[in-house]
């Protein structure tokens, strides 16, 4: 396959006739794959789904990995989904020592991402990159100049089994909207306007390629022992300044959080840091530095837990929620719990009275830039169970009748 490096690869398949073409062509190019499938738990379709890819890969000594994701206590939502699909992939690659993730998407959904991003507003629509920095290694989208229907006709020609996702043809979701609705009018105003966009995709791409080429030697060359001062960064153009976050982690962000970070810099707090994708960026005397953290699927917040309870993690902390002997009576508890960042207004039950979860903080000695950054435990009336880190509620008569309680540890 044409700009495909000849190495181990791990491949992305969902069943559809996209994956499948992508991961036929790949096997019969003789390259060494394995297969990495999400079951999403949403649909009854979804187990016969996986049954096949699995039994396709089998038949040909292909490496199958599969998880399925669980979404008691949380809400499945298209980001959520597509965050734990990519943190999968990313352990596989770990764990099997491939440092290639191909997927499938193509042509339709280049043209698809741009007009998403122009609907949404952002600042850089460029669509989809070719190949970017991902995990350990790099992600391959071999298929980007390739059309859904020239991918449909391969699969026919070739005898290639697929399995369709009913709700492809929903039109629920933006993308399928812009799919069904936006598309084909274009298509009949313009025929070749899918063809015209993606090339002018593609040399956005190139441009940006070379953008962060120049950011990257530039932000090299101003780094200190203290760090990159942070001076020097905004002596870049704005659309240089948009630059460094992806450049220094190597990873892909929102027009939003792009923004945040550049008037976070823009903003002279002194000491300060803030959490980005796996990244922690410190400022400190006016230079910028940066670290990996490991986090895990439910580090964003909010996020809620379940009756099952379980342990969480949230950037570089933990909190444990389990069935003891003391803590919160669980009578007086409305699941599911939610971990959020605290609200004005917020009060939690002591002994003697309730207290407002800013004062907590306050009497704390918790910097004001850090307090936003303490998550609360709130149940599903809104009663605040704990501050995290500071303190957990009292409920006086609740806790005289109790037979088990809630234990909150962090």
């Amino acid at each position: 396959m044409e700009g495909m490096p000849f190495e181990p690869l791990l491949v992305g398949v969902s069943g559809g006739c996209d994956s499948m073409v992508l991961v036929d062509r790949l096997y019969k190019e003789g390259y060494d794959i394995a297969i990495a499938h999400v079951h999403h738990g949403l649909r009854e379709a979804s187990d016969e789904e996986a049954c096949f890819i699995k039994e396709w890969a089998t038949a040909r000594k292909i490496s199958f990995f599969m998880t399925r994701l669980e979404w008691t206590g949380r809400t499945s939502s298209q980001a959520a989904c597509r965050e734990e699909r990519y943190a999968f992939f990313e352990r596989i690659m770990e764990e099997t020592g491939r440092s290639r993730l191909i997927l499938a998407h193509h042509q339709d959904d280049q043209i698809e991402t741009l007009l998403i991003q122009l609907i949404r507003g952002e600042a850089q629509v460029d669509g989809i990159p070719v190949v970017r920095p991902f995990g350990n290694g790099w992600l391959h989208r071999p298929l980007l100049h390739e059309s859904k229907q020239a991918l449909l006709e391969y699969a026919l020609q070739h005898e290639v089994p697929w399995r369709e996702d009913a709700s492809n043809a929903e039109t629920t979701y933006l993308r399928n909207q812009i799919r069904h609705m936006i598309v084909p009018p274009l298509r009949e105003i313009r025929p070749e306007f899918e063809q015209a966009t993606a090339a002018a995709a593609h040399a956005r791409q190139q441009i940006m390629r070379e953008q962060v080429t120049f950011v990257a030697t530039y932000l090299d060359r101003c780094k200190e022992a203290n760090g990159i001062p942070v001076a020097r960064i905004l002596e870049l153009p704005t659309d240089l300044q948009r630059l460094v976050l992806p450049t220094l982690t190597g990873e892909t962000f929102s027009s939003e959080t792009i923004r945040h970070f550049i008037t976070w810099l823009r903003v002279d707090k002194g000491s300060d840091e803030v959490y980005y994708g796996n990244w922690r960026m410190r400022r400190a005397y006016g230079f910028l530095m940066q670290d990996r953290v490991i986090r895990s699927m439910n580090d964003d917040l909010p996020f809620q837990v379940g009756e099952n309870l379980g342990t969480y993690h949230y950037g570089e902390q933990m909190v444990r929620f389990s069935i003891g002997n003391q803590g919160i009576p669980l009578d007086a508890i409305a699941f599911p719990l939610t971990v959020r960042p605290p609200c004005p207004g917020d009060r939690i039950q002591l002994a003697v009275g309730s207290k407002k979860v800013s004062r907590i903080l306050i009497d704390a000695k918790v910097p004001r830039y850090l307090r936003e950054q303490v998550p609360v435990v709130v149940d599903a009336n809104g009663v605040i169970l704990a501050v995290i880190g500071h303190r957990i509620a009292i409920f006086g008569s609740f806790e005289l009748l109790a037979k088990s309680y809630l234990m909150i540890e962090w």
